[in-house]
């Protein structure tokens, strides 16, 4: 058969086609562009999110790049870095660490950096410049701050460092400055070359060969390097150390692991793979729909077309292109509205990130983000117009001929039947049954925004304030040591609230129920041998314990050790505390007995609580037992065990080991234990007249007085938690708003071409005395079927996904209260009754404009 030469005959036919219907394309145009919209908006606030967490997890490890070698001589960094596979690599050699008292708090190494290691390690001078001479120096404005100096090039710093416990004492003159990051495990401060020569000479004698510790790390190389993408890195780093030559077994390696392609874990990605889900079938109801009634509408023209001799697959063509030019307009138009409202949202969403302190709102819309965008749209129109082009390509020309929106199946099912009473609500009904699945699809359309925001309102709704405040705090105000709950500090400062303080404060009027809270930790307790026994039967050979114990020991070497009696990797806290705190203790045997408490008599235990559900953890005490503690000086106390419980969070020291063996005293018996000491955490109230004056009294105090100290107040919480419940509020808020104006958008279109396709027929309702007012009464009732249904699946739905998923989802927050309610569907049932018998009654107003006669003279 010969190929005919058809391609332009049938663009011309199809853009004709798109043209004459100019109002119809309007609103696919629109519903093209809201779905592009909502990609573009996922895809843009996403990605700079998931970019933004890898570059503050960056900073927290201290560099960029995708791994490195640890403590090599210059002969073992030469083999590495002439290996091919390597896109780049630099290096930085350690010279030692800075002492000042100034910087006590404030962990700060010492070191030569390369340029561009300095820049894999976030500490390339913004401004001035690397150091070059002995006697200069670049460090973080953190460390200038903490050391009273301004953050000028040219300004004298006064170091005191140790290198391999050797100490140095040299005055710098800083030649740059960067921003240091709060979140980093430690500060930098570089220096030239020359220093790192005179003072830290690289060894020659290789750590992989030898034992070496920490007073062999000066001079050593610190090599960091990029592969060619970050997929399997392992798999990349033990291909570089097999091709160097470096043994497996004593090579110091380091992966970043801020990369995303290390860790990749379906179950993170389903929550982004259901809401694209949610997009795409929103965005396919309504394109579907659309072109299902304009391949109808237009059903007489495909039908002449074909008796012409147009294939089928001609046919699917021109439906296709007509789609495919109306995404040439809907497209741009949403990626561009998609960018823009991804631009507004971010910042909400990162300021109630726990990374937002390290990374800007700035948003990223890289290429990638309008493609992806670009790309879902466009497979939404097609997946939506693969029925359309199917129900244009197998149309017959004499049915195509006769067809008025289903007229023909309608007078099939009718034969037969008895005559019925006529009204508008019959004539209504009858119209709705003529395209089933018409109705289905605007249904659901109109019910997904509501669905969306019934769940939405139903998972803000159970944010619970009195949880959000008592994970921060159990008291108004809070005051410890800045450093405490910093988790890049090892070293807790366990006496952080000073006596100045606890001075001021006492002076302060209305302050109440002050409650000072202590801490020592316990490193390997000293068993009896009878302790000893009763801890090995309790825990480490409890077959509960087993699987967990495994997991995080395992080995021969550890089951050896349990057997010997030499396991001593337990850990655990000896608290002293007040009334307040005391009162607020959560217990899971036993009562609470301030009373009794604090005669010095008791102690509260706490469990092995890391077996998964509440059920699974293991008392390392019961109530009444008797429990010994040991202290240092080898004295020890006998208490009897009055509950077993634990410290609210805000109230603990916020860092664990594997065994929490944790005891609660009375404050005073603690101090009378371990004598005078400073609190940990200071608690108080205060009365309610006098909140506000007491408040700026500790800002004013903490910023200017000692800024070692940190409040944490319950205003101060109750806005975090506000903010929390706002992001949540506006950023579901809006995708339920968009997914309700294409509902909204579905709804119009289907009525628009309901009454101009039946244009004809309503003309001869009225030749053979039908009112206007009772065709109006029709259409009315249609739309009042369409709210019926739609609020009847809506509740219905929207009610099963409040008690599972949204139950689901609200249960994973620690302040999420669960509370049933549909009621955001009920409020929007008026705005949806008014929506239904407006569009009917402005499609019928706009039919009008032509008379009667005008009407039936039409043409089939």
């Amino acid at each position: 058969m010969r190929k005919v030469k058809n391609r332009k005959a049938v663009r011309r036919v199809a853009d004709k086609t798109r043209k004459a219907a100019k109002s119809r394309n309007l609103i696919a145009v629109l519903a093209i562009a809201l779905t592009a919209l909502l990609f573009t908006s996922v895809f843009t606030i996403g990605g700079s999110i998931v970019e933004k967490q890898q570059e503050a997890t960056m900073r927290q490890v201290g560099g960029s790049a995708h791994g490195g070698f640890k403590y090599l001589t210059q002969e073992e960094y030469d083999i590495v870095k002439r290996d091919k596979k390597l896109k780049e690599i630099s290096y930085r050699i350690v010279v030692g660490e800075a002492v000042n008292e100034s910087l006590k708090k404030l962990r700060t190494e010492i070191g030569y950096y390369e340029d561009l290691e300095a820049k894999f390690s976030f500490c390339y001078p913004e401004e001035g410049r690397m150091p070059e001479a002995e006697d200069e120096i670049v460090t973080s404005d953190l460390v200038l701050k903490a050391m009273g100096i301004p953050c000028e090039a040219g300004q004298k710093v006064p170091v005191e460092f140790t290198v391999n416990d050797r100490k140095y004492e040299k005055t710098f003159t800083l030649s740059g400055f960067f921003k240091g990051d709060t979140i980093s495990m430690s500060q930098i401060m570089l220096v030239s070359k020359k220093l790192a020569d005179k003072v830290a000479p690289t060894p020659t004698v290789s750590a992989m060969e030898n034992d070496i510790d920490a007073s062999d790390y000066a001079g050593r190389i610190m090599a960091d390097f990029n592969f060619s993408s970050s997929f399997d890195l392992t798999g990349k780093m033990e291909g570089l150390a097999k091709r160097c030559g470096f043994p497996k077994e004593t090579v110091t390696d380091g992966i970043n692991w801020a990369y995303l392609g290390m860790d990749f874990n379906i179950g993170d990605m389903l929550p982004v793979a259901a809401l694209l889900l949610v997009i795409l079938v929103s965005g396919y109801l309504i394109i579907y729909n659309i072109f299902y009634i304009n391949v109808f509408h237009d059903i007489r023209h495909y039908g002449l077309l074909k008796t012409i001799g147009t294939t089928g697959k001609q046919l699917r063509k021109i439906v296709r292109r007509q789609a495919y030019m109306l995404c040439l307009y809907g497209i741009p138009l949403g990626l561009l509205l998609g960018g823009v409202t991804g631009k507004w949202i971010l910042p909400i969403v990162m300021r109630n990130l726990v990374f937002s302190s390290t990374a800007d709102t700035k948003v990223s819309l890289e290429l990638w983000i309008f493609a992806a965008s670009a790309l879902f749209s466009l497979l939404t129109v097609y997946i939506s117009c693969i029925r359309p082009c199917r129900i244009a390509s197998s149309v017959s020309p004499v049915e195509a001929l006769r067809y008025t929106e289903g007229q023909d199946r309608i007078w099939d099912r009718e034969k037969g039947r008895k005559t019925k009473k006529v009204n508008p609500w019959t004539m209504a009904a009858a119209n709705m049954r003529r395209n089933k699945k018409k109705v289905v699809i605007v249904t659901t359309s109109l019910s997904l925004g509501l669905v969306l925001l019934n769940s939405v309102y139903g998972l803000v709704n159970g944010f619970d304030m009195d949880k959000f405040i008592a994970s921060s705090t159990v008291s108004d105000f809070s005051v410890r040591d800045a450093g405490l709950d910093n988790p890049t500090i090892y070293d807790k400062p366990l006496e952080g609230v000073t006596g100045e303080f606890l001075e001021a404060l006492s002076e302060q009027k209305g302050v109440e129920d002050v409650c000072n809270i202590y801490m020592n930790p316990i490193n390997s307790p000293n068993f009896t041998e009878e302790e000893r026994d009763a801890f090995n039967e309790k825990i480490l050979n409890n077959p509960k314990a087993r699987p967990y114990l495994e997991e995080y020991f395992g080995g021969e070497d550890f089951w050896e050790a349990v057997e010997n009696n030499s396991f001593d990797n337990i850990d655990g806290k000896i608290f002293g505390v007040g009334r307040l705190a005391y009162e607020k203790m959560v217990l899971t045997e036993g009562e609470l007995d301030w009373e009794k408490f604090k005669t010095g008599k008791y102690v509260i235990t706490s469990k092995f609580g890391y077996l998964g559900s509440a059920e699974n953890q293991i008392n390392y005490y019961e109530v009444g037992d008797k429990v010994t503690i040991h202290l240092d000086d080898g004295t020890s106390r006998e208490y009897e065990v009055m509950a077993v419980g634990k410290l609210p969070y805000s109230c603990e020291l916020q860092s664990y080991s594997v065994f929490e063996y944790n005891f609660v005293l009375p404050d005073q018996e603690y101090l009378d234990l371990y004598g005078d000491r400073l609190p940990m955490r200071t608690l108080f109230n205060v009365e309610k007249d006098r909140e506000e004056g007491v408040e700026k009294w500790l800002a004013d105090y903490c910023e200017n007085v000692n800024s070692d100290l940190d409040l944490t107040s319950k205003s101060t919480v109750a806005a975090e938690f506000e903010a929390d419940k706002n992001m949540y509020a506006i950023v579901g808020g809006l995708l339920a708003l968009i997914l309700a104006a294409i509902g909204i958008l579905n709804f119009i279109n289907t009525m628009v071409t309901s009454v101009l396709s039946r244009k004809q027929e309503f003309a001869m309702m009225e030749a053979v005395g039908m009112t206007g007012k009772q065709l109006r009464q029709m259409l009315g009732c249609e739309g009042i079927m369409y709210a019926i249904l739609t609020a009847a699946a809506s509740l219905v739905l929207g009610g099963i996904l409040n008690v599972t998923a949204v139950r689901s989802i609200g249960n994973i927050l620690f302040f999420y209260s669960w509370r049933f309610t549909v009621m955001p569907i009920l409020a929007c049932i008026p705005v949806l009754v008014v929506i239904v018998l407006a569009v009917p009654a402005l499609c019928y107003k706009g039919m009008c404009r032509t008379s009667v006669t005008e009407r039936m003279r039409k043409a089939e």
